[in-house]
């Protein structure tokens, strides 16, 4: 059990992580897709809980 909820934890911390690092690009490319790249990384941080 515990094992199980360890392994979901760092998949949550890491996909965080990796939409950070992934917004942090986009918006230093493309400032005006913030709103969608955020609306994105939240429903898929949603869908994955």
């Amino acid at each position: 059990m515990t094992c199980s909820v360890e392994k979901t934890i760092a998949a949550l911390v890491g996909m965080s992580i990796d939409s950070l690092l992934l917004l942090k690009m986009l918006v230093i490319k493309k400032p005006i897709n913030l709103d969608i790249t955020v609306s994105l990384i939240m429903t898929n941080l949603l869908l994955s809980m």
